[in-house]
């Protein structure tokens, strides 16, 4: 569900893979299809759905890369100049900026899921709500074959650091494990506001004729960037705040040799941003 509508995520994600190959920018050109194949697993839609779905999914793209793309290099042009004295201020600015993103790109669907909404029938509103429940289950029955835990989140600290090029010591890695026990493990409750979410979402769609539809649904939308209760959005925040604490302290003193790797990591992902901003350029 969280990966359904946290878009950037998929297109950060391509443009990393982008950056560790030469096929890379071919690969971000066909985001929109990758994008669009997503959205059409959520119910068997008409050919003129299918055809919207690819013109939204193309303009996004159109629109990610001509706005969102300049972003991101800038913040990443401000990155590679990272160093043991400014890593915690970096770290939180592109906290932030990846907020901002986040909440552009939700932003910018609004409008056209709204207009795609209202062309939906009884049947396909049905098959999207038997599509979520497929995603609920498939999510339980991964749930049983989960780590614990704090093993996961440890391999993804591991993992993190690696793809920024920085290899952890040991010291680094008891670091990690002991601050972690500072993260609240919310992931059932995550799931269970997820599930409440999208039922609230079906039941505004089976009343898209209401003339209050549009109203109903945007700010059904909007909080999908704030879910939950107040105790659970405490919690989320904090395991934020412990998660920008742990990378920036970790940075803050690492080695000149893994500041140097990182940097020379960042600047495989600017080349990466121009030769797709130069390809965009030439069309």
């Amino acid at each position: 569900m969280e990966k359904k509508f946290k878009i950037y995520i998929t297109i950060s994600s391509l443009l990393i893979l982008s950056s560790c190959s030469i096929a890379g920018s071919w690969v971000y050109e066909r985001a929109d299809s990758f994008l669009a194949d997503y959205f059409k697993e959520y119910a068997n839609f008409s050919n003129q759905q299918k055809d919207e779905i690819d013109k939204v999914t193309e303009n996004y793209l159109n629109w990610f890369t001509r706005n969102e793309l300049p972003v991101i290099r800038a913040v990443l042009v401000d990155l590679k100049d990272i160093n043991n004295s400014n890593a915690d201020n970096l770290i939180k600015k592109t906290y932030l900026n990846g907020q901002g993103l986040f909440e552009r790109s939700n932003k910018y669907f609004e409008k056209s899921f709204i207009k795609f909404s209202k062309t939906l029938t009884d049947l396909q509103v049905d098959e999207i709500k038997n599509h979520f429940e497929e995603i609920q289950i498939e999510r339980e029955e991964s749930r049983k074959k989960e780590k614990i835990y704090s093993e996961e989140v440890i391999e993804n600290y591991i993992s993190g650091f690696k793809r920024l090029n920085i290899k952890l010591t040991k010291a680094q890695k008891d670091y990690v494990k002991e601050n972690i026990k500072e993260l609240k493990n919310i992931r059932s409750e995550w799931s269970f506001f997820q599930e409440e979410w999208v039922e609230e979402l079906i039941g505004i769609l089976n009343r898209r004729s209401d003339q209050d539809f549009d109203k109903k649904i945007t700010i059904h939308l909007r909080v999908l960037e704030n879910l939950g209760d107040e105790e659970f959005q405490l919690k989320r925040k904090n395991n934020e705040q412990v998660g920008i604490k742990i990378i920036s302290d970790i940075l803050s003193n690492a080695s000149e040799k893994q500041i140097e790797g990182a940097k020379r990591r960042i600047e495989t992902y600017i080349a990466s941003i121009d030769r797709i901003l130069s390809n965009r350029s030439l069309d």
